[in-house]
């Protein structure tokens, strides 16, 4: 057994990957959700995207503390995405918040299971922990999109005069 820092086991290459992997991925849905908060319309719908990316954001970083303390350099984002505003939108917008609502749905979903199968292999119990606990959160965040999307009437297609 090879030890990192007297106190690590070294992840094994499946690990790794999935990290990377998950790291990929939330960064392309924090660029994402920088869009689709500029085009939504809806406060709500903007609260829930603010809250999708602190929830991607913290998961980037337990990530990439995972990933250095095994020695193993971690993906970067080009632009931080961190700092969303709530404020009046000018303008047109281009995507509608039901279409912003049905995509961030699937993104949400998407991270939802990457984070069950990283759980999934995850070994050390405080690795068990922290994926849990982001487990719980993309659900719950999820949730509250649903009973948005019910309560806007994004759910159900137009009715037909």
């Amino acid at each position: 057994m090879v030890l990192v820092n007297d106190n690590l086991e070294l992840l094994r290459n499946k690990e790794i990957f999935k990290i990377w992997e998950q790291l990929s991925v939330n960064n392309g849905y924090l660029a994402s959700n920088h869009t689709f908060f500029k085009h939504a319309i809806d406060k709500e719908l903007k609260a829930i995207i603010a809250d999708f990316n602190r929830c991607l954001i913290n998961n980037n970083t337990q990530l990439k503390i995972l990933l250095k303390e095994n020695g193993v350099l971690a993906s970067y984002a080009s632009i931080e995405y961190d700092k969303l505003k709530i404020k009046k939108t000018r303008g047109k917008t281009t995507i509608n918040d039901t279409e912003i609502s049905t995509i961030l749905s699937m993104n949400i979903a998407s991270s939802l299971i990457s984070v069950s199968k990283a759980l999934e292999l995850s070994v050390k119990k405080k690795h068990t922990a922290k994926y849990a606990e982001l487990h719980m959160r993309y659900a719950l965040l999820g949730s509250k999109l649903i009973q948005l999307s019910n309560n806007k009437g994004w759910l159900l297609p137009p009715a037909r005069t």
